[in-house]
């Protein structure tokens, strides 16, 4: 496993891609190798203009390019470049709106499946100016590529930017966060260790456990002693890649020699206090004793889980080293021998979450490291329960905070508490209701969406009274004409179906809801793809909302209609309405795709097997747990990550990667008859 093995294999996709894309099979444009060679050459070399490939059909003579933006967040920027450089003087129509990629057509279900569904435009002109749009948008290439470079994003504070980032993972848009943390590298202002940190939180909420160990720099940034939340991914990491393959065979000798691999970071293993990190952690701390013969202090470490409640950590195959020890003094040290700057922190505790509240919104350094050290699964809790005192208490609280304090809590605060609330099942609809009341004055930008959605499962699970809900809802829909566009089809629609998935105490309420959310869709319907139309179209008919939603016609076209063959897909996330949902709506349009379903906290043998024979995985990030999703990366054949948490954005997920599958099996396919051909001729 190399450093840059992630960047080795991006590259290698982008080949495939450009590969597909001037296949002559598909693309007469092909067949002029000299002339395409600029567009290839920057699609494939350039770091910041967007790509730029030119498709021609010699049956009808007719020739365009497709212009696509390398991240979604450049979708607008590649937009305003288009209207400066082609716009009505060359090109009449394609400029200004996405296209609604066909997943009939090869080439551009396969620019969908590398590049999204929202970042392509369609450039056709007038055949005497076809010319002139050709030098225009080699002029624009050469000019991006060579200017100085500059930020594709409107800049934002640091602060700003940090607060969405944990939002975005809370929240489970894993891709939104990658996005951010890339305008934060550019942005600078972050120190170095700072950065990696956060990279190193990223990687550990996707469960890439590989890359996060092959990430560069790592082995720095762990002698710096790095805080303890950091440490216990790292350690997770470990576990996954090196300790429960060898676990699972009983081979404790293996699990130790996996430790001396070279991409190992062995300055983690000094840690000697289990009890202070997530069980994945500890047991990589109990082997990394046992590697180095300390069976003595290996048998202090068990005694320490033991005497913690966390008996269930040790594994069984480590049970012959749990002895009893006389004297009290060796287990008080294990446990109490956190040393540094950590041991401060301990001493401060809060007793509930409004002190802890109160503290972060003041800025109290200790308070804010706890909240970061509550990330870590096994370390400090705080007691919280459907209790109607507890919840006004919090939501008086959070009424009262200030710009400051509020944007304080929802940056470090926000995360562990809503992960508490949605682990533990809790019925706070006060404290839910004021949380989203607040954040009506923020950018319903991609990562404050994946929050909403988060905060209004959270609050129907409460079975609110009709004037919570009234109340709630309207707070939600305030502003939709803002962000509801085909570009956010999927995270509307997600809302919608989490309002159809509940008991609601006002039918009519929940219906106006969803007709605030559906019209914008509804008026712009043609430009959506067929995922989102049949989702419509379900909920609509469920809701008994009176939308009559188009049928979208088929394109011509000569390519085969793609067949989506028996396939066995898993789809693991902590919600099980919305697996559920997901595998109705499967089983309904595709009965010939196995949907198999895990909201499972730890690996298990059950969940291995599944892994392992899926095609692919779907992992829902929203409030996952770190050791379950670590430990499905490691056995599953593919992963693939939806763009929000709802049923609506995972179905889609799923469609997507059907149909991309199916097509790259029907061209290898005919790839391989027509060379059979050639070699009978």
């Amino acid at each position: 496993m190399g450093a840059d093995s992630s960047q080795s294999s991006q590259t290698e996709a982008l080949e495939s891609f450009v590969d597909l894309f001037f296949d002559p099979q598909h693309n007469a444009a092909g067949k002029h190798p000299n002339w395409c060679a600029q567009f290839r050459d920057n699609a494939l070399q350039a770091k910041r203009a967007p790509v730029v490939l030119p498709r021609l059909w010699e049956t009808t003579d007719e020739s365009a390019y497709y212009v696509i933006a390398r991240r979604p967040s450049e979708a607008g920027v590649v937009r305003e470049l288009l209207v400066a450089f082609a716009g009505p003087s060359l090109v009449k129509v394609g400029y200004d709106v996405p296209l609604v990629l066909q997943r009939g057509d090869v080439i551009e279900a396969a620019i969908a499946a590398h590049f999204g569904t929202s970042s392509t435009f369609k450039l056709r002109a007038p055949r005497e100016k076809r010319t002139d749009l050709h030098a225009a948008l080699t002029r624009m290439l050469r000019l991006v590529e060579n200017s100085p470079q500059r930020a594709w994003s409107a800049p934002k504070p640091l602060g700003r930017l940090l607060t969405d980032f944990e939002a975005a993972l809370v929240g489970g848009a894993s891709q939104v966060a990658a996005d951010l943390l890339d305008q934060i590298g550019r942005q600078g202002g972050l120190s170095v260790a700072n950065l990696k940190h956060l990279q190193i939180k990223r990687l550990a909420v996707m469960g890439q456990a590989v890359e996060l160990l092959a990430l560069p720099g790592l082995r720095e940034v762990l002698l710096q002693d790095p805080p303890q939340a950091v440490k216990d991914m790292v350690l997770s990491a470990i576990h996954a890649t090196c300790i429960e393959p060898a676990l699972a065979e009983n081979a404790v000798e293996e699990a130790c020699a996996a430790l001396a691999r070279p991409w190992v970071p062995i300055a983690v293993l000094a840690e000697e206090n289990p009890v202070r990190f997530s069980d994945s952690a500890a047991v990589t701390l109990l082997i990394g004793l046992l590697a180095r013969g300390q069976q003595t202090e290996l048998a202090e470490a068990i005694a320490a889980l033991d005497a913690a409640q966390r008996s269930t950590a040790v594994p069984a195959l480590l049970d012959r080293y749990r002895v009893v020890i006389a004297r009290a003094a060796p287990i008080e040290a294990a446990v109490a021998g956190t040393g540094g700057a950590d041991a401060a922190v301990e001493a401060w505790r809060p007793s509930t979450w409004e002190e802890l509240l109160a503290s972060v919104a003041d800025g109290d350094k200790a308070a804010l490291r706890f909240c970061r050290d509550m990330e870590v699964d096994g370390a400090s809790e705080l007691p919280l329960a459907s209790d109607t005192a507890i919840d006004a208490a919090l939501a008086d609280l959070l009424s009262s905070l200030g710009d400051a304090g509020y944007e304080s809590v929802w940056r470090y605060a926000l995360s562990p508490f809503l992960q508490a609330v949605s682990r533990g099942g809790l019925s706070l609809p006060l404290t839910l209701a004021q949380i989203t009341a607040s954040s009506i004055g923020q950018r319903r930008d991609p990562a404050n969406l994946a929050v909403l959605d988060l905060l209004l499962e959270l609050f129907l699970r409460t079975s609110p009274s009709a004037e919570d809900y009234d109340e709630f809802l309207e707070h939600l829909t305030m502003r939709v004409q803002e962000w509801v566009a085909s570009e956010t089809a999927s995270q509307a629609l997600d809302f919608v179906d989490r309002l159809a998935a509940f008991a609601t105490p006002d039918d009519e309420t929940r219906a106006q809801a969803a007709l605030e959310l559906l019209t914008p869709l509804y008026r712009h319907a043609q430009r959506l793809d067929e995922a989102c139309l049949a989702s419509a179209r379900s909920l609509t008919h469920e809701l008994g909302l009176d939308l009559d939603w188009p049928v979208r016609q088929q394109p011509d076209s000569d390519e085969e209609p793609v067949a989506i063959g028996p396939t066995q897909v898993l789809v693991y996330g902590m919600d099980t309405g919305v697996l559920e949902r997901v595998q109705q709506w499967m089983v309904q349009r595709y009965p010939q795709v196995k949907v198999s379903l895990s909201a499972d906290k730890v690996g298990s043998g059950q969940l291995r097997e599944v892994a392992r024979h899926a095609d692919f995985s779907v992992l829902i990030t929203q409030c996952a747990t770190h050791a379950a999703t670590n430990f499905i990366s490691q056995h599953a054949q593919a992963v693939v990550y939806p763009k929000g948490a709802g049923s609506v954005s995972v179905v889609r997920a799923i469609v997507d990667e059907l149909h991309h599958r199916a097509h790259s099996s029907q061209l290898a396919a005919s790839t391989r008859v027509a060379g059979g051909q050639l070699r009978v001729r």
